[in-house]
């Protein structure tokens, strides 16, 4: 890997090394050539050069060697005065390039920056790009992929050893690894980084992903990479497009596809943020509580609130907090959702002039406290209760307010249950898609709630199940993710996750939007990114940042010089100076079929985008299928369209039934007890008939509704 720091030597340094090693050489043959001469010379002195060269086989021999540095010690002039040449001209060299040479030129020929552009050879490092090992791999260009090979290259290299054993002394070695084309197991690919001998410690996946409007961030990331079937992903999937296009091909290759939809919530899984407030071992964990309120009531915020308005703001949060604890607390399952906490706030009552006298919700509360007066419910409630009469009325209308999405039918059937099972995704291969309105940004607040519990759910997952890792590595690709909301502590997040098995690739238009979201700490997301990837784009402000981000190279400059007229005359004049490595303006003009990819330790990479053509699995995508109009299909045969009823388990409805001839509880039954509570007593302790009888005598139209329902309102 060649470093950052690397020097190129100059044809001066190259000459002095030629000298110095030259010198070293030929000290012995110099001494030599003396001594025969010296040998082969007359009484008077005289060289006789005939003579000598007739007995260089005489006297150049290594025994002579000694000889010959012995008449170097006496004195004798010839040889002496040879070798003093030789040590002096070594030395000099030596001295030159040590002393002066290496005080004046630290830094030749990167005076005024060392960037540059990566080569085939470093790209080698980071990607296998193998047949078995294409499959392992992140892509990001045409020919830039990281490797995720943890697990499978220990396999690899165990069954290399192995094979040497058998096969000792054969040159040729042969491709242990089981893992070829698709026969790829996805069980065997796990891990994050690579775990190569030149990058140390291994890189994250975290990856930032810059692109302005049509330079393809789904055709030449997102899709590619969902075509590799290689860890459970968590998408971002504005509209839908993506779902539609690979769902089946994920499905076809072993995953279990689940579908979150605010674009169309009757084709969408059920989410109930409360289902997630508990650890793994069952207790509450106060602070997801304190998480999940925050995440709402920031994604909720009007723009431009000004101070006056902050303690509204707060207010509203203190209340929030008491009543999602006392659900939590002592609430029933079915309880525990956003309806039941607007439920709790259609209890409390403030009627100026009274309002000492106590509403239902007080004596809820009241009856809390008896049975535990240090609950956190308890304590955020006295804490609001403090508020004078009309202030109190003023936070419980703005507290309404806020709540006021869960009123909707479509909202309340969508988080009043829970189905979706994000503690599991890490468990098998899985793909989850979060469908979002490409424009309407409404209801993205319980996006960024799902995300932010994801992350708290996996790394606990990871750490009390699976004692440090998830089995399978776990992808987010967040596209478009400045429509997403703004998820808390986003930049630790990424700082973390790798050790889990989890990683987070941000698709962006521009910094700008990062930026605007995460005001104060948005730096440290592209920090916490391993890579960077840029599509192309007009931002100005993206445009410098990468440009600063890129470097500077050190370049020769020639200057010419020329005056006219009779005596005219010009000059050349040679300087090194720097440039940036890509101008602003050189980003900006960037071929649409180009790309910038940026790793960690490595220079950068200019290159192609990755051809979406050219994946072994492209035909199995949704729009490439075509009818066979042989067989007699049209194009409403298509097996790809956008049936979210094939990828999404059915929502559950409520149903309201009057059974008030049959059984008088005036209770809310649940589906999976209602025999139970069929069997049991009525509110006047008498005995009620077997189950069976009791229904048989029910309408087959009722018995046939009671059977899809999850939730049956008995009513008196």
């Amino acid at each position: 890997m060649a470093s950052n720091m690397g020097i190129p030597e100059k044809k001066t340094d190259t000459l002095l090394y030629i000298i110095i090693v030259c010198c070293i050489i030929a000290f012995p043959v110099i001494v030599l050539a003396g001594y025969t001469l010296e040998m082969t010379a007359d009484k008077n002195g005289n060289i006789q050069i005939f003579e000598a060269i007739g007995s260089i086989s005489e006297y150049m021999t290594a025994s002579n060697l000694g000889n010959a540095f012995t008449a170097v010690l006496k004195g004798s002039g010839l040889t002496r005065n040879s070798c003093v040449l030789a040590f002096f001209a070594s030395l000099i060299a030596i001295m030159y390039r040590l002393v002066g040479n290496g005080k004046r030129y630290h830094r030749r020929g990167v005076e005024h920056g060392s960037a540059r552009w990566g080569n085939r050879q470093e790209k080698g490092i980071i990607a296998d790009t193998t047949k078995a090992g294409f499959y392992n791999n992140v892509i990001c260009a045409s020919d830039v992929f990281l490797v995720l090979d943890r697990k499978v290259r220990e396999k690899n290299e165990a069954a290399e050893e192995k094979d040497k054993k058998k096969k000792k002394g054969s040159r040729k070695k042969k491709s242990p690894s089981k893992l070829t084309g698709t026969d790829i197991s996805i069980k065997d690919v796990m891990g994050a980084g690579r775990e190569a001998e030149k990058i140390k410690p291994m890189l994250n996946l975290n990856m930032i992903i810059l692109g302005g409007s049509g330079t393809g961030k789904s055709r030449f990331f997102v899709k590619p990479n969902l075509l590799q079937c290689n860890t459970s992903f968590v998408v971002t999937d504005p509209s839908g497009e993506l779902v539609e296009s690979c769902g089946k091909m994920l499905m076809r290759h072993g995953y279990e596809i689940r579908v979150f939809n605010l674009n169309d919530m009757k084709h969408s899984s059920n989410y109930n943020p409360f289902h997630y407030l508990r650890d793994s071992t069952g207790e509450i964990n106060s602070n997801n509580v304190i998480k999940m309120i925050n995440v709402f009531m920031t994604n909720t915020k009007a723009e431009g609130m000004s101070g006056g308005e902050q303690f509204w703001d707060d207010a509203t949060r203190l209340l929030l907090s008491s009543l999602c604890f006392l659900l939590i607390e002592t609430g029933t399952e079915e309880e525990q959702n956003f309806t039941g906490v607007l439920d709790l706030i259609h209890k409390a009552k403030v009627i100026e002039g009274r309002e000492e006298e106590k509403s239902e919700l007080d004596l809820m509360f009241d009856k809390r406290k008896e049975a535990a007066p240090k609950a956190l419910s308890v304590q955020y409630y006295e804490e609001f209760k403090q508020a004078a009469g009309k202030t109190m009325q003023s936070i419980l209308i703005s507290t309404t307010t806020k709540l006021q999405y869960f009123k909707l039918e479509n909202v309340r059937n969508l988080t009043h249950a829970d189905n979706i099972r994000l503690e599991t995704l890490g468990d098998k291969p899985t793909a989850l898609f979060i469908v979002i309105p490409s424009t309407d940004t409404t209801y993205n607040f319980l996006a960024a709630m799902m995300y932010t519990q994801l992350f708290d759910t996996l790394y606990d997952r990871a750490i009390n199940y699976y004692h440090g890792r998830l089995p399978v590595h776990v992808r987010f690709i967040l596209d478009e993710f400045a429509n997403v909301g703004k998820i808390p502590d986003f930049e630790k997040v990424l700082a973390t996750c790798r050790k889990f098995e989890i990683s987070a690739q941000v698709i962006l238009q521009n910094i700008s939007q990062l930026k605007r979201l995460y005001e104060k700490s948005w730096e440290e997301l592209p920090g916490n990114c391993d890579t960077l990837i840029y599509l192309g784009g007009k931002d100005q402000f993206t445009n410098e940042y990468l440009s600063k981000e890129l470097g500077k190279e050190t370049i020769d400059q020639l200057s010419i010089n020329q005056t006219k007229g009779k005596q005219g005359s010009s000059s050349y004049n040679n300087a090194i100076m720097g440039r940036e490595l890509a101008t602003i303006d050189e980003l900006t003009t960037m071929d649409n079929n180009n790309c910038i990819v940026m790793v960690r330790g490595l220079y950068p990479f200019f290159t192609n985008k990755f051809n979406l053509s050219e994946h072994p699995r492209y035909s199995e995508l949704g729009e490439e299928w075509k009818p066979d109009t042989e067989k007699g299909e049209t194009a409403s045969d298509n097996p790809y369209v956008y049936y979210l009823d094939r990828y999404v388990e059915t929502q559950s409805e409520t149903e309201f039934i009057d059974f008030s001839e049959f059984i008088d509880t005036g209770d809310t039954l649940n589906a999976d007890t209602l025999k139970l509570r069929f069997v049991t007593s009525d509110d006047n302790g008498a005995e009620i008939e077997q189950f069976d009888s009791i229904m048989s005598d029910i309408p087959a139209e009722i018995r046939q509704r009671l059977e899809h329902c999850t939730e049956l309102y008995c009513t008196a």
